[in-house]
């Protein structure tokens, strides 16, 4: 067969399993990049684009990894994981999807819709507010309504499978 074959994004999950990098420390809701070596690696600055939300772990044949020893939201991987173990991570890359995550200060009813940046896989970084760019958008203040100050919800902004128009 010569050419592409017209496929709808509907027909197929938007969990995708990519290849770990070797010896990180996953857990579940991080978010992540895909880095040049086209492995999983953890959101470390506000200059890498989004590729997702970790969501689970599994080997090269699909099969769960067990958690951590003592945990149950984390795998750390191996030092050989690229070349010998082959821990895939379950990242949801969905361009439209919410997160809900802490900041590392109170956000106020003027950051609603601003766009920040992240100090890591986890935490957002409310001394970067911007009313043009950043890697997540506000979207709504303590979603959970638990007087949680710091906390928001967020679509991703700076995706890594293209930038999302504002």
């Amino acid at each position: 067969m010569r050419g592409a074959t017209v496929k709808s994004p509907e027909q197929y999950s938007r969990i995708l399993p990519i290849l770990a990098d070797d010896s990180v420390t996953y857990v579940l809701g991080d978010l992540v990049t895909v880095n040049t070596d086209g492995h999983v690696a953890l959101v470390t600055n506000s200059d890498e684009k989004i590729a997702g939300v970790v969501t689970g772990f599994v080997d090269r044949n699909g099969v769960h990894v067990a958690f951590d020893t003592g945990y149950n939201d984390r795998v750390t991987t191996d030092s050989d994981n690229t070349s010998d173990e082959y821990v895939y991570i379950l990242v949801d890359v969905g361009r439209e999807i919410w997160i809900q995550i802490d900041a590392d200060a109170s956000l106020s009813q003027t950051n609603v819709f601003q766009y920040f940046d992240l100090n890591n896989s986890y935490q957002v970084d409310v001394g970067d507010a911007s009313d043009t760019n950043g890697a997540l958008q506000l979207l709504k203040l303590d979603p959970e309504g638990e007087d949680d100050a710091s906390m928001g919800l967020y679509r991703i902004a700076d995706h890594q499978l293209g930038h999302l128009d504002s």
